[in-house]
């Protein structure tokens, strides 16, 4: 138990004034707030690629565009349709 404090305590001298956390640094750096929305540019892949009947790789082109989905309505509409494409395939196989 004395451990667990010490570690706590230790971590918490670390992070002074002088040092800013991971959170901070991520949120004002600009390779992850900035730039386009490259998830409407994997959701038009994905698609592409259920119209031509290549459900794995439209698959894995809807996780990719979930991954990098920045608002909450796209992240809905991704994840309905990639429910969807699991459903098929569950069904082929």
């Amino acid at each position: 138990m004395r451990n667990v404090f010490f570690v706590m305590a230790l971590a918490a001298s670390l992070v002074g004034p002088g040092i800013s956390s991971y959170a901070d640094q991520a949120q004002n750096s600009p390779s992850v707030y900035g730039g386009p929305d490259i998830s409407t540019r994997y959701l038009k892949i994905a698609r592409s690629y259920r119209e031509n009947g290549r459900y794995e790789l439209a698959r894995q082109a809807y996780l990719q565009a979930l991954s990098t989905s920045r608002s909450n309505e796209d992240t809905a509409m991704i994840r309905n349709e990639l429910g969807a494409i699991e459903l098929l395939l569950r069904t082929m196989r």
